[in-house]
Order: structure tokens, then sequence, then C-alpha cells
């Protein structure tokens, strides 16, 4: 089932990249403590200065937390009802939990990723297991092309 869950997010995030049609013609400026939202490892390397494998450990490693934080739902509804229609997965014989959606990377010294999910309103945006609502427009972080536009995906989901 693990496996599962990791290739739904593969697709979601090839598919999100495909709709931004490229490379973002912008790199991020690497500042210390700078925070970068993401939706790929790929999208981390090609977009924070970081290396691909650098990358991969750090989207590893959110996804590990997520596994540890995702708030847990014992019936799809009450999940659903919480996260928002089609914003769950099934984790087990009956267990469901908020959808990853995209990855929060810290530049600093150590790097670190956190898991992020979608925005609870219809605002374009995520939000962290312990923290409030990140938006587009938040001055301390920048979204890549790709994670604005998963963003703006979600927030049109959660309208219909």
């Amino acid at each position: 089932m693990h496996f599962s869950v990791q290739r739904r997010f593969a697709v979601l995030a090839a598919c999100l990249a495909l709709a931004g049609c490229g490379k973002s013609e912008s790199k991020v400026v690497k500042v210390e403590g700078q925070k970068v939202i993401v939706i790929s490892a790929v999208d981390c390397a090609d977009n924070t200065g970081l290396d691909y494998d650098k990358c991969l450990g750090l989207v590893e490693n959110a996804i590990k937390e997520h596994d540890k934080v995702a708030a847990r739902y014992t019936k799809l509804a009450d999940c659903e009802k919480a996260e928002g229609a089609n914003r769950c997965d099934r984790i087990g014989e009956k267990s469901y939990r908020a959808r990853l959606s995209a990855f929060q990377i810290v530049l600093s010294e150590k790097p670190v990723a956190v898991p992020l999910y979608a925005i609870k309103d219809e605002k374009p945006g995520f939000r962290s297991a312990s923290s409030g609502d990140i938006l587009p427009d938040a001055d301390n972080v920048t979204f890549t092309k790709s994670a604005d536009d998963a963003a703006h995906i979600f927030a049109e989901k959660k309208k219909s």
C-alpha cells in the first residue's frame, strides 16, 4: 500500500510539472533560512540551488515525517470533511489521512524539508501539520512555478 501512495504522488508531481510546461525562468537565490515551496525533488533541484540527490533525501525525509504527523481518520467521510473532497489517502484497512501535496524546503547550512497539505479553504496555498497556512504572497516564502500552479489547482478543486 505504501508504494501505491508514493506512486500516486509521483503521478501528481509529474502532472503538475507538465502543467508548468518547462523549467522556471527564474531560479531562487539561495538565502540562509529562505523557505521554498516545491512539489518534488526535481522541482527542488531546478529551483533551489541544491543538487538532485540532496533534494531527493530531503523529500524522502519529509515523506517519513508525513507518515508520522498526518492527521488520521477511521472513515473516508470524516477525512474528506476535515481535509476536503479528494484530499485523503487510504493507508490501511480502515484508516485514512490527509494527502501530501507539496514540501517546504528551508535553505540553511543543513537544509530541511517539511510535508505540506492543501489549504482548507478556497485560497491557493498549503499548510503544514504544525503551523498555519502558507500563501503564495507571503514575504518569507517563495513558491516555485510548479508549486504555485498546484496551490491554485487545489484551490479550484475546493470551490467545485
